[in-house]
């Protein structure tokens, strides 16, 4: 029966399952509030030029046993790892990434800087022209950033940047990610066809399913 289901509303949204071949446009926000009553974040600035993410979602999972048998398996979201390689930073970014202080020309870095609170947004490019847009709600830059520089071997060798954060979910609601695929959207879907058209311009929010 289910299956059958399944098939019936695949044929009916047409649904489009289209491989990942683009990264483009890292913004993030400052995060002003993050309270059980209110989530609030600044206006989204562009990061740097995107070159590869690498996004981990960690879920841990329990069974729970009885008559020799298991009754129910317990799911529990333990956070997202989020690594992003850009093509350079500049020391206002790490301002917002790392806490760390630019002043008068001079970017001053201290085992006292506590990273702040930020949302992260992009959006990836699919074979068919289309793209995913997607914005992490809550997290901290706070692991760091690896980089290198090497000398001139005949031929300059840019080098690129890494930062790692970790994100987790916003004390509100619980909410850890907001996206939409745009190859997906039907005629219905007025408020996400919408909101990609400007998806950097605030951090987004779907409508309350239940409105």
């Amino acid at each position: 029966m289910s299956e059958t289901v399944t098939q019936v509303n695949e044929t009916t949204q047409q649904i489009v399952r289209s491989r990942t071949c683009g990264l483009k446009d890292f913004y993030i926000a400052l995060v002003q509030s993050n309270t059980a009553t209110a989530y609030t974040a600044g206006t989204p600035v562009k990061l740097a030029r995107a070159i590869k993410a690498k996004i981990d979602e960690k879920w841990t999972s329990e069974k729970i046993y009885s008559d020799d048998n298991t009754e129910e398996v317990i799911t529990s979201y333990e956070g997202t790892d989020v690594e992003l390689e850009i093509n350079a930073l500049a020391p206002q970014d790490r301002v917002i990434l790392f806490g760390q202080l630019y002043e008068k020309g001079f970017l001053r870095k201290s085992s006292d800087d506590r990273a702040p609170e930020v949302a992260v947004g992009w959006r990836e490019r699919k074979l068919n022209g289309k793209y995913e847009f997607k914005w992490l709600y809550v997290g901290k830059f706070a692991e760091g950033i690896s980089e290198e520089a090497s000398t001139k071997e005949g031929k300059l060798s840019p080098t690129t940047k890494s930062i790692k954060g970790s994100f987790y979910e916003r004390s509100i609601d619980n909410l850890y990610e907001v996206s939409v695929d745009e190859s997906n959207l039907v005629a219905e879907d007025t408020d996400a066809a919408t909101a990609i058209k400007d998806w950097f311009s605030k951090v987004q929010e779907a409508p309350d399913a239940a409105a």
